[in-house]
């Protein structure tokens, strides 16, 4: 078979010579495609498949945002629950007045009488029933008298003043107390305290009726003697006194 270049470079016999001349000339420079007019055989009309990646941002958020708000009713119920729990319901008390009257000393003996006003409250949304009110009336650690208030009911949000009386008479006092005393005493202010054993009944939502036991302290409770008389009276302010559960 004749070689193309050849056959391209050759002479051309005599008598071809117009046909020779009418072919069109054969050049290596291939046009180029046109970019605009190339057929991909895609349709003109071309359709994207629709995308779930804002419906998954969306889904992700909403959960989010359930989980967020779990967590705070969560929360918000065991702020609730420990509230609730932990905050026993009980009585608020003050000491407002003192008086004593007498107060005498005989050698290791105390002969005396107290009266205390106190001020009993109930702050809760609940009766309370007062069972027990053992009261007892100390020097630092040594006992002096006691008392007892009979069972009572108080209704909620009330408040109350209670009058208390406590008696010694010619009791014995050891050697180094009555001497803390009679320091005290010559100072001119003696300091009691009063301390209270209190079970209450009380009603609560979960719970029904509960009872209640705490202890009512009312500690250094000055009582001014003034020119190292044998009358007394309380110093300053009502005092508040601590409430601990039994």
């Amino acid at each position: 078979m004749a070689n193309y270049n050849a056959f391209q470079h050759s002479s051309p016999p005599n008598d071809c010579v117009l046909v020779w001349q009418t072919l069109p000339p054969i050049t290596n420079n291939i046009p180029e495609p046109n970019p605009n007019n190339f057929d991909f055989g895609v349709p003109s009309t071309f359709e994207r498949p629709s995308s779930t990646l804002n419906d998954k941002i969306r889904g992700s958020r909403f959960c989010m945002f359930l989980i967020m708000t779990l967590i705070v009713i969560i929360v918000i119920i065991a702020l609730l629950l420990g509230f609730y729990f932990g905050n026993t319901p009980h009585p608020h008390l003050h000491v407002y007045a003192v008086n004593v009257c007498p107060f005498t000393i005989s050698s290791s003996y105390i002969t005396a009488q107290w009266d205390f006003g106190l001020l009993l409250k109930n702050p809760h949304g609940n009766s309370f029933y007062y069972s027990l009110f053992d009261m007892s009336l100390f020097y630092k650690s040594k006992f002096l008298s006691g008392n007892s208030i009979e069972p009572f009911v108080q209704p909620r949000k009330d408040q109350r003043v209670m009058e208390v009386k406590f008696a010694a008479s010619s009791m014995y006092v050891e050697e180094n107390v009555m001497a803390d005393i009679i320091s005290e005493k010559n100072t001119g202010v003696v300091k009691f305290d009063l301390r209270m054993k209190v079970d209450i009944l009380t009603r609560r939502w979960f719970y029904g009726m509960e009872n209640v036991k705490v202890d009512i302290i009312c500690e250094d409770v000055m009582v001014v003697f003034p020119s190292n008389r044998s009358v007394g009276s309380l110093l300053g302010n009502a005092r508040q006194c601590k409430v601990k559960k039994r």
